[in-house]
């Protein structure tokens, strides 16, 4: 299979060296503000002026339904958002940079901490959910838990709603305990949860609620500020709980969203967010939401046949590549491998280059993915195939990579998984470049003049989506179709977003444009497709879409 072409851009910015991994102990010093989840006591702290009476009226329906369940008032609230990609997909677990944004979909866990002296307090954590009415087709039964809490199992091929939130619980308590933080004992706690992401929709709904549920816990056994990038790295390893190998992406965008703003999120040398504002061009670009309303992967449920398969084909290319071109070991990501970024460094450490323009981003590029293709001359090897590739015996090879994270697989392919990671990694540094130069010099450009800039990000993404669908094959039809409608109606690109195997597409578009698209994917695609869907279940299904702000404790006295 030929290599995806690479659109021309902007110098992205410098590829960094390796550094030590992360650690987790608590830091010398106070972070400054920005860098803790904030508390916020007005909603207006966390929702544009746009979104604000829906989100208004809905917060007034979770206290009384509060309220009415448990006969006590809430003591917080633990938001976190869900995310789209923009671009970058499934290169997280390589530890290379990607460009998602926090949306205004959230989970919200409603939360009451009785304390001891109340005629109820019974060390009891009573889980409830609001979402059956919207969701009639999934059980969301109510939970009661007491210790220990270690004994109930998160695993399983049809994992019960709350395994999210129990996973949130062990990372806290692990963590907590971790980092010597003073906490006190789980509290009797009565929780509410609201959730308006749509669930298996690829908008990484699991991951914000356990981000949600981790600090919820956290907020009710320590008074103890948190910080943000040790909520994303509980939250990353508390998910593991649940049979999946994360990367990471999904809960670094629900922690440090910024409204109006994506991220580019990078996990070397340890996890950082730097916002990059999407919203100042002329006419402004604007981001579409269509759901295929094909079940994307529960990654919980399907990863041993999808994504962990993805995760060890990644880590096996690059440990092969390594041993193959002698150029050192590499760095061990979270103890299970090395990552196709630590061999990419290394080749540019090794051929002496220095990056930082775009010539020389693309000359690595170009050299890596040379080397793949000359160390993989074909797309299918069995076990044994690349366990002797590897230099060892094939049942110690699965033991090491493939028992960890449960996994499904006779074949995997090593070539076409390392020829995507690589190419869109340098397709996330143009599209982030691109975006970071409409704040200095296209305010002020008039529509006819904008449309290179337009076209030049519409043709990154363009190429992100083939690359998916043909070398990291994580589309499916249904997302192939949105995507090649909505540009024909004006989308200057279009791509699918999050896990895949089904969900979302997020396509770039011209403020003009909007209506168009949507007409368009309402007319060609759920019309055809979906015709007995009702206006809401439409306007639900393909929108508008803006960044929107990350996690947050809210403790609001009148909503």
């Amino acid at each position: 299979m030929a290599s995806a072409s690479i659109p021309a851009s902007p110098s992205p910015w410098t590829t960094p060296h390796p550094s030590p991994p992360p650690t987790y102990s608590p830091p010398l010093s106070f972070p400054p503000p920005e860098d803790l989840v904030p508390t916020v006591t007005r909603l207006h702290d966390i929702y544009s002026s746009v979104d604000l009476p829906h989100q208004t009226s809905r917060w007034h329906a979770l206290v009384a339904r509060f309220k009415a369940l448990y006969d006590r008032p809430m003591t917080f609230v633990a938001r976190s958002p869900g995310r789209v990609n923009l671009i970058g997909e499934h290169i997280d677990y390589s530890w290379f940079p990607v460009l998602p944004m926090a949306t205004v979909h959230d989970v919200l866990v409603a939360v009451c901490v009785l304390p001891q002296n109340d005629p109820v307090a019974d060390d009891r954590i009573i889980l409830s959910n609001v979402s059956s009415s919207k969701y009639p087709t999934r059980v969301f039964n109510t939970r009661d838990f007491q210790d220990p809490f270690f004994e109930i199992s998160t695993t399983g091929t049809d994992v019960d709603w709350s395994a999210y939130f129990l996973a949130g619980l062990k990372g806290a308590l692990m963590f907590s305990k971790l980092c010597a933080a003073e906490t006190s004992p789980l509290p009797t706690m009565r929780i509410l949860v609201d959730g308006d992401i749509p669930p298996c929709a690829g908008l990484s709904a699991s991951s914000a609620f356990v981000c949600s549920s981790l600090l919820a816990v956290l907020a009710a056994t320590t008074s103890s500020t948190i910080e943000k990038s040790f909520l994303v790295n509980s939250s990353v390893i508390s998910e593991r709980v649940l049979g999946v190998n994360s990367g990471g992406m999904d809960q670094a965008a629900s922690v440090f969203g910024v409204r109006d703003h994506a991220l580019l999120v990078d996990f070397r040398p340890l996890v950082s967010a730097k916002p990059v504002r999407v919203l100042d061009t002329v006419p402004p670009l604007c981001f579409v939401l269509a759901n295929s309303l094909v079940v994307t992967a529960n990654r919980a449920e399907t990863g041993p046949d999808t994504y962990n398969v993805r995760v060890v084909e990644t880590v096996l290319a690059a440990e092969i590549l390594a041993r193959k071109y002698n150029v050192g070991r590499l760095e061990i990501r979270d103890g299970f491998g090395g990552t196709l970024r630590g061999f990419y460094d290394r080749v540019c450490e090794q051929e002496g280059w220095t990056m930082g323009d775009r010539e020389s981003e693309e000359r690595a590029v170009r050299e890596v993915v040379r080397r793949v293709q000359e160390t993989f001359d074909r797309d299918q090897y069995s076990l044994d195939e690349v366990a002797e590739k590897l230099g060892q015996k094939t049942e110690d090879m699965v033991r090491k990579y493939m028992t960890r994270f449960p996994i499904r697989a006779k074949y995997l392919n090593l070539r076409d998984r390392s020829i995507h990671v690589i190419e869109e990694s340098f397709r996330v540094k143009c599209f982030s470049s691109l975006l970071a130069s409409s704040t200095v010099h296209l305010r002020t450009l008039s529509g006819s003049e904008s449309r290179p800039y337009f076209d030049a990000l519409g043709a990154l993404m363009n190429a992100s989506q083939a690359s998916c669908a043909n070398f990291f094959e994580c589309s499916c039809p249904e997302v192939d179709e949105l995507t090649q409608i909505a540009r024909r109606y004006g989308a200057a690109g279009s791509r699918m977003t999050g896990t895949g195997w089904g969900g979302c597409t997020v396509s770039l578009v011209r403020a003009d444009k909007v209506a168009d698209v949507i007409n368009g994917l309402k007319k060609e695609y759920y019309a055809v497709r979906y015709p007995g869907l009702s206006a809401s279940q439409l306007e639900e299904a393909v929108f508008a879409i803006r960044p929107g702000n990350g996690t947050a404790l809210a403790k609001i006295e009148d909503v």
